[in-house]
């Protein structure tokens, strides 16, 4: 199933939802997508003495829906549902057979990210189809006309981690692959005399991983002619977000990694990088 075959569209009514509708708008249109927005409805906390009458609720939801989802001039279905939209929208998307699913998000980061959660992350973390992820600072839909993508890899074994995957991702997209690493300065594969200093790295150990890397991409973006790399020293998201501001992709391609237990309480590089990326991230279940 290509990409944007069946696009799944969460909205709860913010301005992230505006985005995500305008994005899943461009994509449908371009790559003749359909479209089935959700809503999912939070379930109201048990409380004993306050009679809610859910029939009410459930209709202000669908008058409020229908509002909203009035703007956008193209062929779509729309559907309620109820309970925590972290596990029902990953749930649905299985069932509806989407092929991806397009959110937005609140960029929430450090203390209020690790105390709130991330539906977003959530979803990201349990999706069995491939997530698009919209920042608060992602460009317009159509204002980046690039092919370019960029997928960071945090490890250099090969083969990477669904490649399968990831190479029809680029297909699909039509892109033309830039792969790049980001080499933490303790990382124990160079030399330990050196004190993992970048400066004194040798110019060796440096060509050995950027073939690693070459190798790897060359995996992925089978039939390709040419495949650029960026190895890069530091801490990894705030080097991906640098060079996804410098130059001009369209795409950001990602793996995560399914979530363990306390990973809450802990930033990862993948939500870190949706949270600000200036394009659209791709994130897919490795």
């Amino acid at each position: 199933m290509k990409l944007f075959h069946k696009i799944l569209c969460p909205i709860d009514f913010s301005e992230d939802s505006v985005k995500a509708l305008q994005w899943t708008r461009y994509l449908a249109k371009r790559y003749e997508g359909q479209v089935t927005i959700l809503h999912v409805m939070e379930p109201y906390p048990a409380i004993v003495d306050v009679g809610i009458d859910y029939d009410k609720y459930h209709s202000a939801v669908v008058r409020d829906m229908k509002a909203f989802l009035a703007p956008l001039n193209i062929p779509f279905e729309s559907m309620q549902s109820s309970g925590s939209p972290a596990e029902k929208i990953p749930a649905l998307a299985t069932t509806l057979g989407s092929s991806v699913i397009v959110m937005g998000t609140r960029g929430l980061r450090g203390t209020a990210h690790r105390l709130i959660g991330s539906t977003t992350e959530s979803v990201i973390r349990h999706s069995s189809v491939p997530v698009i992820t919209l920042s608060p600072k992602c460009c317009a839909p159509g204002e980046i006309e690039s092919n370019q993508v960029l997928l960071p890899v945090s490890s250099l074994n090969w083969p990477a981690r669904g490649f399968i995957r990831l190479r029809q991702i680029l297909r699909d997209l039509n892109g033309s692959l830039t792969m790049m690493h980001v080499v933490d300065i303790k990382d124990e594969m160079f030399n330990s005399s050196f004190d993992a200093n970048p400066v004194l790295v040798t110019s060796y150990q440096i060509d050995e991983r950027k073939k690693d890397l070459e190798r790897i991409g060359f995996q992925i973006a089978k039939n390709a002619e040419t495949i650029e790399t960026i190895l890069q020293f530091g801490n990894a998201s705030p080097e991906i977000l640098k060079e996804a501001e410098a130059a001009k992709y369209g795409w950001i391609l990602m793996g995560a990694k399914r979530q363990k237990l306390f990973s809450r309480f802990f930033d990862s590089t993948a939500y870190n990088v949706i949270s600000q990326a200036p394009v659209p991230v791709i994130t897919i279940r490795v």
